[in-house]
Parts: C-alpha cells; structure tokens; sequence
C-alpha cells in the first residue's frame, strides 16, 4: 500500500493526546469547614505511587479513531493483491475479446490490435484478473481466468493468431459474457479489439450483454482499398475432355470506386489465358475466361487477380476440375420407347451430361450398381423379380418407380418388403369437383427440392395432375411430396444400402402436363442424383468448412480405409489414418492433398468473400445493438485510466467513515464511564 499524502503521517502524533489524558490523576477533594489557614504553612504534596493508566477501552477507542481519521487523509493507493481482493471497489475481471477473422489479417491492423491487447493485459493491477478469447465465426476461449500477467502475456504470443474464418459478433459476446460467473470479481470488463467490420454485424435476437458487464470497444481498423475476386463460376464434374462453359468472374473493390485490373486462369503450373477487367463507380468488373481443355485425372486451376494488396489471399481463386464418365441409366419399359420419350429427352438434353440413358425392355441379369448405379421402373405392366431387384438395392443401387395407366396393383405380388407404399384405388381428379390435383405439400429441406425453394417453387406447384394411384405408406417410408388431396406423390424407402423412390404419377403426358413444365427436369435430375446416392462435388469449398472422409466403395463394405490429408503449405493432417472417420476443418485457402488407399484426390479451399468487403460500422451503432446504454464504456483511454485511478484510491473514505464511527462510540463508552 502507498500513500498520496504521506505528510499527514505527521498527525499521528496526536495520539499522545490520549495517553497524557489518561496519565493525569484529579485529586478528590473534600470540602472541610476550618476556621483560618494563616498560621499553618504551606507544604508541597509529594506523590511517590506511579502513575497508571485507567478506563482502557475508552483509551483504545480514542487513539483507534484518531489512527483511522490520519490515515485517510494520507490518501492510501491499493497495490497489494493480498489486500486489493478486500476492496470491492478496487479489482477487477477484465476479459480481453479479441478479432482474428480475415478481415484482421492486414498487417498493421493485427500489430495495432496485439499491441492493445498487450497493453491491456500490462494494465491489470494486483487483484485483478484477466481471461484472453479469440474469435472468428466461432469463439475460443484461449486461458483460464489468471491473476497474473506473465501466463495471459505468453498466450497472447503463443496462441492468439488471426485466422482466414468470417466474423461473428453475437456468438463472440454470448461466448464472453457466459465466463463471468458469481465468483468473479465486482468490476467486471469486456475490452473488445476489433476492425468494426461490417460484415459481422448481424441481429442481437433481442440478446443484451449483461448490465453489470462494461463493455469497451478498442477500434484498431484502418480506411483500406481492397480488390478481390468476389465469384467464379466453375463446374466440379465435367463429362468431356473440354470444359463445355466459359468461366465467369466478377471482381469487386471495397471501398467502390472505378478501377482496373488483370485476371490470369491457371491449370497447374501454366497460365492459359489472361484478361483485363475493368471496374464502374459501383466498384464491379466483369470478365469470361474461355474453355480450356482437360487432361485426365484431377486438374487443379485457380483464377489470380493483379494488382495483389494488403490481402492478397482473395486475389485467389483456387478450384478442383474433376473429369469423370458419364452414368449409366436404365429405363425399363416394357412398352414401346415412345412411353419413355419424356424421361429419355430431359435426361439427355443439354452439355456436360452426367447421365447415360439407355432403354431397356427388361432389367438385365447380375446387374452392379458399379455400373449402372440407378434403375427407372417406367410403369411396368410387370415388374422384374423381386429378389434380382433386392439384391442390387443392398449392394448401393438406386430404383425409381412411376406408376401410369399400365400399373397393375395385383403384379407386384412379392414386392412388400420392397415398396414404400401399398397401391391403392386410382384417382381421376377430372370426374371430381375439380379438374386437377397439384403437389403443395412438399419437404423443402430434403435432398431433391432444397435447391428449389426460390427458383422452381411456383412452377413445381404450377404442374396439373388429372390422374394418379393412390399411395398407402407402409412402415419405414417417408413421403417427400402430397397432391393438394393430402395423398402421398413421392415416397422413398431405404433398402440395405439403396434408395427405393416411387411416385404416383407416369412420367409421361397422359396423366400429368408435368413434363412439359421447366420444373420436370431439374427435378429429376436431383432425384435420380438422390436415388443413386451420387455426392457432386464443388469446384471450391469455403475456409473453415467441415471436410467429410473419403467416399467409401462397395467393395470395403461401407468403410473408408485409411487417409491423410496434406494442407496448402504442406503439412501433413495427423489423426486420419487407420479409417477415421472423423470431419476436419479447412482452415487454410488453396489446394489439399487427400491420399486414400485408394487414390489421390485434391480439395479447394478459399478465403470468405464477406470478409473481403471492409465497409465499417460506427461503434456506437455496434454498442448499442448489443450493449446496454449503462454497459457503455467510453473508448477514451485517459478517462479509463483516470477512472482506475480513482478506483485505486477510494479507500480513503473508508477509513475516514470507519474513524467517525469509532469516535462516536469513543463519545457512548464515555458518557457511561464512572471517571
């Protein structure tokens, strides 16, 4: 403990005042009627007993609270921990939330923002305490609670490091306020280093920090022009030696404003094309790069934006090209291949097909999913033999069923444990009150129509049905689809390690004008990918997206064998061998390694292009979303440091009111004192 006004020690001398008090001795003295002293002289009184001191409460009392009124007029300041711990007024939980997305990873903005969490941390006094969390799209917590600089100082160096993820502001304040809990200190503190990117700032959901929580905000961003790609459309799968498309790139700048630039294609370690780009006043540009042809394998382009910047990692654009045969798809039908003509038409009609049509009267023997991975059931009169059909749904198959006029409910005498659904009666929707059914009620989220929630929902609901088969679902089915009657459109049904879809309608024009709406193809296109168990894979994942094992093959019975994953600076991923199963997160842009037993394949991964948009928001604005007006910390460093100051020093009139207290009681003992 220090003193601000030492001097006043001086005071302390008035405690002697007591004491000599206390040492004088008042003689009784009784009054005797005598007639004249005149002729006795006058002799001195000598007292030979010493002296002792009477009434020690009262004594203790005096000087304690002269002690107490002297010492807090030498203005004590709090240094110690042992004893700042006992001033609720003095220490402190201060935790320091700290910024490492992408947007941080400008070089003087991440030393501006380790400096202020460094100075910060230097800042703590003996008492406080200090926790250290780290944020991105997700919150880390990087220390425990430390009394102590020196273990929230070597974090700080050692742990705290930015990173490529996107912003998340919500999340990061929940995660901080979550870790004071009642034990903490009274003073409680959220410094939050931050670039204010706009990017983050999403809705609080009604969610405040806490009122007993202060929250100041340290803003270490900087004005910063920034020309990134923002969008390259790249196909994952191509069916040809060519890439059958133009690549489209779209550059922007932030903050817009007009510009140029150049834009280089790569594929491997040759550049083949490159083009200028011109951006508007809005801060956009737009360039096509040609075709390029492919070679056999796994090419590996990426698209290079000049001039670079202080973020040079969305000037990249890096994308995986896989070159693979098209699949083959059988279409039984055991009528005429007009019957079919609908199916066969939307399935082959257009570039880079995936699929092989091929129409069959019946289903071939020993057929292997392998080599055809999906069989259409275009309204049979008869049905294939159940069991050649169970076998190839266990083995990973895929068997779509539509039901026309043909179908006959009788035939498929040995499918139950089979189908999704019983057949029931046929429905003709003309010779009701109405003269078509549509498809209203649809699983949004499953597989086959989550793409078409926006683009194809009105057209999909737009389809007229005058007649289909009734459905009654059987045990273990789902139904993805119902007619606007409530009964089921679309079921499906998992056998072994196949998929079983049936619908209720044929695929041709004579019940339905359904395959002449521009909704019939991209849903049968998703819904033979569903039933097939077809995984297309992107061009490019996003950083810090969860990387999936390897696909297994039938032939491991479902397991993928062991696999290592090389990141971007070549790095070998531990942890992934011996089968694992286990997800990882991209958590570097570029090209990944991925060595199976198997094969050798290659992951893309870039930067979120959010975060390369570095328009800000005010700081009060950010405060006030998410902070309550009295939680509001100035971010004015010298009134912070004057306040602690303050902080520091307010004992004093604790002992001050402690001195008044123990002098009134010094006044109570005295009065009923018999001295």
């Amino acid at each position: 403990m220090d003193f601000l006004s030492p001097l006043f020690w001086a005071g302390a001398a008035l405690l002697t005042v007591p004491v000599l008090l206390h040492l004088v001795q008042r003689e009784k003295k009784d009054r005797v009627p005598f007639a004249s002293l005149m002729f006795f002289p006058r002799l001195p009184i000598k007292q030979m007993r010493r002296r002792q001191l009477k009434h020690l409460l009262l004594l203790l009392l005096r000087c304690l609270g002269l002690l107490l009124i002297v010492l807090a007029f030498t203005r004590p300041v709090i240094t110690g921990a042992w004893f700042a711990r006992f001033n609720p007024l003095s220490s402190r939980s201060v935790l320091v939330l700290i910024d490492n997305s992408f947007s941080m990873s400008r070089p003087a903005v991440w030393e501006r923002a380790r400096e202020a969490a460094r100075a910060k941390i230097q800042s703590l006094s003996d008492g406080d305490e200090g926790l250290l969390v780290q944020y991105g799209e997700a919150a880390q917590v990087v220390t425990p609670w430390e009394d102590s600089q020196a273990p929230l100082l070597e974090a700080l160096e050692t742990r705290i490091e930015k990173s490529y993820a996107g912003t998340a502001y919500l999340e990061a304040l929940r995660l901080a306020a979550e870790q004071f809990d009642e034990d903490r200190r009274r003073e409680r503190e959220i410094y939050w280093i931050t670039d204010l990117q706009a990017n983050g700032l999403t809705s609080s959901q009604g969610w405040k920090v806490p009122p007993e929580i202060v929250v100041q905000i340290e803003d270490v961003g900087e004005p910063t022009r920034n020309l990134y790609i923002q969008e390259v459309r790249v196909l994952g799968q191509v069916y040809s030696k060519q890439y059958p498309h133009p690549l489209l790139v779209r550059v922007e700048q932030s903050p817009p404003g007009a510009g140029e630039g150049s834009v280089q294609l790569w594929i491997g370690d040759q550049m083949r094309t490159e083009s200028r780009v011109e951006l508007d006043e809005q801060g956009t540009g737009r360039v096509t790069l040609p075709p390029f042809e492919l070679l056999e394998g796994v090419p590996r382009g990426r698209v290079v934006l000049e001039p670079s910047d202080g973020m040079p990692e969305d000037n990249l654009f890096h994308f995986v090209v896989e070159r693979q045969r098209p699949r083959k798809v059988l279409i039984v039908s055991d009528r005429n291949q007009r019957s079919a003509f609908f199916l066969q038409k939307a399935l082959t009609t257009g570039e880079n097909l995936p699929f092989e049509i091929e129409v069959v009267r019946s289903l071939p023997a020993g057929l292997d999913p392998q080599t055809a991975p999906l069989v259409i059931l275009d309204d049979p009169r008869r049905p294939p033999a159940a069991g050649a059909v169970r076998s190839y749904l266990e083995a990973g198959g895929g068997v779509a069923i539509t039901a026309g006029r043909q179908l006959r409910p009788e035939a498929w005498e040995g499918w139950e444990s089979l189908l999704a659904a019983d057949f029931g009666e046929r429905r003709y929707v003309r010779s009701r009150s109405k003269s078509f059914a549509s498809i209203t009620e649809v699983s949004w989220e499953h597989p086959i129509f989550a793409v078409f929630q926006d683009s194809h929902r009105a057209a999909l609901a737009g389809a007229q049905f005058y007649s289909y088969w009734r459905l009654e679902p059987r045990e273990g089915a789902n139904v993805v689809a119902r007619f606007d009657e409530g009964d089921p459109a679309l079921l499906e049904r998992t056998v072994g390690r196949g998929r079983l879809l049936m619908m209720a309608a044929a695929a041709d024009t004579s019940w339905t004008d359904f395959p002449l709406r521009s909704s019939f193809l991209p849903v049968w296109d998703r819904l033979l990918e569903y039933a097939a168990g077809w995984q297309p894979r992107p061009a490019t994942l996003r950083v810090n997206q969860v990387l999936a094992p390897p696909a297994s093959s039938s032939e491991d019975g479902g397991r993928a064998g062991s696999w290592d994953l090389i990141d971007p600076a070549g790095v070998k991923v531990l942890g992934l061998g011996g089968g694992s199963q286990e997800p990882l997160v991209l958590k570097l842009p570029g090209v990944y390694e991925v060595r199976s037993d198997r094969a050798t394949d290659y992951v893309a991964a870039n930067v979120q292009r959010e975060e390369s948009d570095l328009s800000r928001v005010r700081a009060e604005d950010l405060l006030a979303l998410f902070v309550p007006g009295e939680s509001q910390a100035s971010p004015d460093e010298a009134e912070v440091a004057a306040t602690r100051k303050e902080r520091q020093q307010s004992l004093w009139w604790v002992f001050l009111v402690a001195g008044g207290l123990v002098l009134g009681m010094e006044a109570w003992v005295a009065n009923r004192s018999k001295s």
